[in-house]
């Protein structure tokens, strides 16, 4: 596997992150989400929304991150900032984390997860975090391997079905990032 490099994104990174995000869906849920939803994705209608979500409407305490591989293609993409329903239990959330599938299993997600961390801690002085995942997402093993504990549950409507999802909640930051630089290494 090359090496790799995580950097905050640039507004001129939109197009990477939303093919990332956009690859990422079609290989992961296909099966789960409805097939005519992943075929509509493009990597245009993920930019515009993105742009303006985003960038347009910008809050300071949301960051963006990127991975790239030795060829400046972006791989791999998260988003974190305050958790977005005032929770009384987390105080953050990792909005969006996906890697191109050729790319899981080296240590990318890991390392977004530690950029969102210490951005969530420096920034915001969170001590706690949670992040929604589809409950029948193949990779959700990844976020109880980093000490992720399911702790809430909703559904949220795709495409026209209601979909399943599972909140895995953190109540320490810093015991999470520990394990994410120990393992590492």
């Amino acid at each position: 596997m090359s090496a790799f490099h995580i950097r905050e994104a640039l507004e001129n990174d939109i197009l990477g992150v939303a093919k990332v995000r956009v690859d990422t869906w079609r290989a992961t849920y296909k099966g789960i989400i409805p097939d005519g939803f992943l075929e509509g994705l493009s990597d245009q209608s993920v930019a515009e929304r993105w742009r303006k979500s985003f960038w347009e409407n910008r809050n300071p305490a949301v960051a963006a991150f990127v991975a790239e591989n030795e060829q400046e293609d972006i791989v791999g993409i998260a988003m974190c900032g305050p958790e977005q329903n005032q929770d009384v239990v987390y105080q953050a959330e990792i909005y969006v984390l996906y890697v191109l599938p050729q790319y899981q299993n080296h240590g990318i997600g890991r390392q977004l997860v530690a950029a969102c961390v210490q951005h969530l801690i420096h920034n915001l002085n969170a001590k706690s975090m949670v992040i929604w995942v589809i409950a029948e997402n193949p990779y959700r093993k990844f976020y109880e391997l980093l000490g992720g504990k399911a702790v809430r549950e909703k559904t949220q409507e795709i495409g026209g079905r209601l979909i399943p999802e599972i909140g895995y909640g953190w109540d320490d930051m810093d015991t999470l990032l520990h394990l994410i630089k120990t393992a590492r290494s």
